[in-house]
């Protein structure tokens, strides 16, 4: 079954609601959508997005869900669009590589920073998103500078690298949307039910802007 867009996101809570069904066909924008729930992880996600994108061959892939902040100047509740991503957690520049890069199976390395489709959309946040298997405590982030100063990174979240990843692999374009859940001090919600509630609109109203974009800011395969 063929689709115009994919949406994943790592939990069922993250999806549900931003799409009216999952694992079945929706139109959003006179485009054919489809959301389904790719696990936690750069494995579990990555696995997943592979055989999803091998199942209903989208044009584009939106990945949507939560992140922790890095940037002070983020706030919780606030809607982020990343236009670059790098797994933070692979350093091989002992053996000459560039941070967050990789060999692949010829030997070549990976691209460092993987692009997504970022367009302007009104109230949204361009980011620099970061990709780690693990949670971004506030302790990792003070005794880690380097991820602001040298990777540049704005937010974090466990999947954007291995969904990307898959995209590029597969040459097709990808997006991320994410609300951020913990600021860069540590705080989040107090009120985690209604944070997700509050979010689901967010995205939902998100999604619906980003599949509304002109067409000469729209990916060219669609």
């Amino acid at each position: 079954m063929k689709v115009d867009v994919l949406v994943v996101a790592p939990l069922r809570h993250e999806l549900e609601g931003v799409l009216t069904k999952l694992d079945e066909p929706v139109a959003i924008a006179s485009k054919r959508v489809i959301g389904t729930v790719i696990g936690v992880g750069k494995v579990a996600s990555g696995v997943a997005i592979a055989r999803s994108i091998a199942l209903y061959e989208p044009k584009l892939v939106v990945l949507v869900g939560y992140c922790g902040a890095l940037d002070e100047h983020l706030a919780v509740g606030d809607v982020v669009c990343a236009n670059k991503v790098v797994q933070y957690d692979l350093d091989l520049r002992a053996f000459g590589l560039d941070w967050g890069s990789t060999f692949l199976g010829d030997g070549s390395p990976s691209p460092p920073f993987l692009p997504f489709y970022c367009p302007t959309i009104d109230g949204v946040k361009t980011v620099v998103m970061g990709t780690a298997d693990r949670l971004l405590v506030r302790s990792y982030r003070e005794e880690h500078p380097e991820l602001r100063e040298v990777l540049q990174l704005d937010c974090s979240d466990m999947e954007g690298y291995a969904v990307a990843f898959a995209c590029y692999s597969a040459n097709i374009p990808c997006a991320i949307l994410r609300v951020v859940s913990d600021d860069a001090k540590g705080k989040r919600p107090k009120q985690f039910k209604q944070f997700i509630r509050e979010s689901t609109i967010k995205l939902q109203d998100t999604l619906q802007l980003l599949l509304e974009s002109p067409s000469e800011k729209f990916p060219t395969s669609l």
